[in-house]
């Protein structure tokens, strides 16, 4: 009994537990333009954008997420990770302020977020671009950078943010342009349930496997040194009730 309790036999397994996901750069417009706009009033197109995506990183549960910000200049938040919880802290402190450089650099996201899923092992790389689309400065030109996106693999799902009512400036052309040279797609946004499309979307992609740390999985035989136990245990009652009736 006390052997089976020790666990006799006992085995280490290590096996690795896989889950499926894809690389996902989010960069985020937030320029003067998505900052004070009120054609998504009460909100702008920035806070609305922020909504969306906190809800999107909720979702991808599988999937490792970063997060670049930009305006006159592109600067990485959060660089790949599987902690929701945090990016999601770090997009709610984005504001206006965030990026002091005016002007919407697309360009630069994009090539700040190709840099930082060029070494990305899945299969599926993934820029979500949220922007109004006015893209006026910057170190490289949006085309450019997404030709060097096609170069990794990268797709560029980009969502257009703001109403074609002439109240601010919007240009959905160039983002069609640039979801298309690289296999991506375009999305208007203009209510948080036109997101749903974009989640759709990645949801489709092809998915490769992200290891996480393993599992050490331990299997023992107690149970047959148990049942030996028990049939000794019961011989041994056997032998003590035939020995009383007998010679006692």
């Amino acid at each position: 009994m006390i052997l089976s309790l020790s666990g006799p036999g006992k085995k280490i397994t290590f096996l690795p537990d896989e889950k499926e996901g894809v690389d996902i750069l989010i960069a985020l417009d937030v320029s003067g333009s998505m900052s004070r706009s009120r054609d998504f009033l009460p909100e702008t197109r920035l806070g609305v954008s922020k909504k969306l995506l906190k809800r999107f990183i909720e979702k991808r549960n599988n999937d490792r997420l970063g997060l670049v910000v930009f305006a006159g200049a592109a600067y990485l938040q959060a660089p790949l990770t599987g902690d929701r919880e945090s990016l999601s802290e770090i997009l709610e402190t984005i504001e206006e302020e965030t990026v002091t450089e005016q002007g919407t650099a697309i360009g630069d996201a994009i090539i700040l977020s190709t840099y930082r899923l060029r070494n990305s092992k899945a299969r599926s790389k993934v820029i979500v671009l949220i922007t109004d689309g006015v893209s006026n400065t910057g170190k490289i030109d949006p085309v450019t950078a997404t030709d060097l996106a096609e170069q990794i693999g990268a797709k560029i799902y980009s969502v257009g943010i703001g109403k074609e009512d002439g109240s601010y400036e919007i240009n959905f052309e160039i983002l069609q342009e640039l979801s298309a040279n690289t296999g991506g797609r375009f999305f208007r946004a203009e209510d948080p349930e036109e997101m749903k499309a974009v989640l759709s979307s990645i949801d489709s992609l092809e998915k490769d496997p992200l290891q996480s740390p393993p599992k050490e999985i331990r299997e023992t035989e107690y149970e047959i040194w148990l049942y030996r136990a028990l049939a000794v245990l019961l011989l041994d009652l056997i032998l003590r009730a035939f020995f009383l009736r007998y010679y006692v």
